[in-house]
């Protein structure tokens, strides 16, 4: 409860007045007080927005719309909404997976949040509205003002896609930007706080300048959002243990590590990730320096700090892959004809990237005017590499869990190695520290009601967490069935975890376990023929209520396990092609129906 405000306070009293109160309390007393001094004298706080510029009319209200895979677009969404508090505004935010369509053609002032799942396609949350304005139906909006802020990741070649077609399409349709859209890479944080500020300052202007309790009550919300151990500031995990999973004559390699959080108060639930914080392999670094006849030692500014060249690269710069952004970026200092013509078309544009890495650009297209701070300017921060958690913290307290691949392959003349899978695999021992942080994914939760059964779909690593869920519910004693399909090459060697699986099936914490190990015959099999196999349980556990997860590669996995889920539906509810596919549509958007793809 709120103190009742005496007539006259000096600042002694106000001070001892609002010693209690939270944040939360803080903004809705600036608001309340702001809205007191702009009354008419009656006793009824007026709107905090009283005057606005033309691009901007007077805001009644604001609504916050978020679609997102991870989670981030709706963290930024409910700090644009306490950020529009602490001003006076009244924002709702809302799921675009949750909102009407209907409602779009009453918006008047509408901030769009929104990232790109893989090479330009919507994330599952984000698919209804983002058909729906590019379809027959969608409204004009002449009375919208909308600003777009698009999520992305600058390694896929369709950076930012879905904002860009959120926010031309919201034009199209009549609308009006409140500021041109911002595109952020995976470092948003910094950038996103911004945009709000940029994006409220222009509702908001023409009010009257926010007092010295509000700008405060705004920074405390800001701060509230950040957890102690972030990308900023990552946490040095001591590696409790790294075991290699997979049997000796296996083309996997695959590492069980084990991590130490005492004392981080980091925490996490299944279905989250956990990044890392990597280096660059030095023989990489030394390729990069000869490939571009720089010095070592030189010094670069780099995030602001001074460092040599090499240790620049090793640590502040990501050399294993190669982006649009870098080529063209190094297109400006390297003006050979078959780099103009690379980057003129898009068809040749993805294969030159995909295996390519610095030290290949480097060679391929030389250049007299590199300097060193050129080279660091031109190339990408490093950016750090989620893993899916493979341990429950119920299970393993002051733990956490991973279960990488190491990526070591051959190509164009040179050995290359994935930057993160093989720091933990090659250069990271038990004793060593790893900087960490957390990153929550809450659309790849467990059900709320441990009742409700699920089935698990998993290959390779996409195995990681599943061992967290099946962890959880049998600490919590979830009365739901586990059901767990997984596949690998071969039986005896890459058969992650078997023992603890067969361990769970004997205690009936697993309740059944599918498994396809595709090179142990001459017809190759998948998990997605075990679950064509399996169609009338499969059919039988979902109209029961199941929940299916699938983790593992994107375009090998999570396609064709889609397409087999839908032959199921098919063949066991007897629909047609079109019926089936709109079942296991409404699956997805009920969120019964969860991938964690990559």
């Amino acid at each position: 409860m709120l103190p009742t405000l005496p007539a006259n306070l000096d600042e002694a009293a106000l001070q001892k007045l609002t010693a209690g109160l939270s944040p939360q309390q803080l903004v809705w007393l600036s608001g309340y007080l702001y809205g007191q001094a702009t009354s008419a004298g009656d006793g009824v706080a007026a709107p905090a927005a009283t005057a606005a510029p033309a691009a901007a009319p007077a805001v009644e209200k604001l609504t916050i719309l978020y679609g997102s895979h991870t989670g981030n677009g709706k963290k930024i969404a409910q700090q644009a909404a306490e950020a529009a508090a602490a001003k006076g505004l009244k924002a709702e935010v809302r799921d675009m997976n949750d909102y009407p369509t209907r409602q779009l053609a009453q918006e008047q002032n509408l901030l769009v949040i929104v990232s790109t799942h893989g090479e330009g396609e919507p994330p599952m949350s984000a698919e209804e509205l983002h058909t729906f304005i590019n379809g027959p139906r969608a409204p004009k909006l002449p009375k919208l003002h909308y600003a777009v802020l698009a999520l992305g990741d600058k390694s896929y070649l369709q950076y930012c896609q879905t904002g860009k077609d959120f926010d031309q399409k919201l034009a199209d349709l009549g609308g009006t930007r409140l500021l041109d859209r911002r595109d952020v890479d995976v470092a948003f944080k910094a950038p996103a706080t911004q945009w709000i500020e940029d994006v409220l300052q222009l509702l908001t202007a023409g009010a009257a300048p926010a007092d010295a309790a509000t700008a405060g009550a705004t920074a405390a919300v800001v701060a509230e959002v950040v957890t102690e151990y972030t990308a900023e500031n990552p946490w040095p995990a001591k590696v409790l243990e790294s075991i290699q999973l997979n049997g000796r004559g296996s083309d996997k390699e695959t590492y069980h590590i084990e991590l130490d959080l005492a004392g981080s108060g980091l925490h996490y639930v299944p279905g989250d990730a956990l990044a890392v914080v990597p280096a660059n392999h030095l023989p990489l670094v030394e390729e990069v320096l000869l490939a571009a006849r720089l010095s070592d030692t030189t010094a670069v500014q780099v995030e602001g700090e001074s460092l040599p060249l090499a240790a620049a690269l090793a640590t502040h710069r990501e050399l294993t892959v190669l982006t649009r952004d870098v080529l063209e970026r190094y297109a400006t200092l390297a003006p050979h004809a078959g780099l103009q013509e690379l980057l003129a078309d898009s068809n040749r544009l993805q294969p030159y990237l995909y295996g390519r890495d610095v030290a290949d650009l480097l060679t391929e297209f030389p250049s007299e005017q590199l300097t060193a701070q050129a080279l660091a300017d031109v190339l990408r921060p490093l950016p750090s590499r989620a893993y899916s958690i493979a341990s429950s913290l119920l299970a393993h307290p002051e733990e956490v869990h991973l279960t990488v691949g190491a990526v070591r392959y051959e190509a164009f003349g040179r050995q290359k190695h994935g930057v993160c899978s093989s720091f933990l695999a090659d250069r990271v021992a038990v004793g060593d520290t790893t900087r960490v942080y957390v990153q929550q994914n809450e659309y790849f939760r467990l059900p709320q009601n441990g009742e409700t059964d699920i089935i698990m779909i998993g290959a390779g690593t996409g195995i990681a967490p599943f061992r967290a869920f099946v962890e959880e519910r049998t600490e919590l004693g979830a009365a739901g069935r586990n059901w767990l399909l997984f596949g690998n090459p071969h039986f005896t060697t890459d058969f992650l975890y078997q023992a603890e699986w067969l361990q769970h099936l004997k205690k009936g914490t697993l309740s059944r376990l599918d498994v396809a190990f595709s090179r142990d015959q001459a017809k190759k099999i998948y998990v997605q023929d075990r679950l064509l196999e399996a169609s009338r349980d499969v059919f039988g556990w979902l109209e029961n209520g199941a929940q299916l997860y699938v983790c593992g590669d994107k375009n090998r996995l999570g396609g064709a396990v889609q397409t087999a889920l839908t032959q199921v539906v098919q063949k066991e509810a007897g629909l047609s092609a079109d019926d089936a596919a709109a079942y296991v549509k409404n699956l997805r958007k009920q969120r019964r129906y969860l991938e964690d793809v990559y």
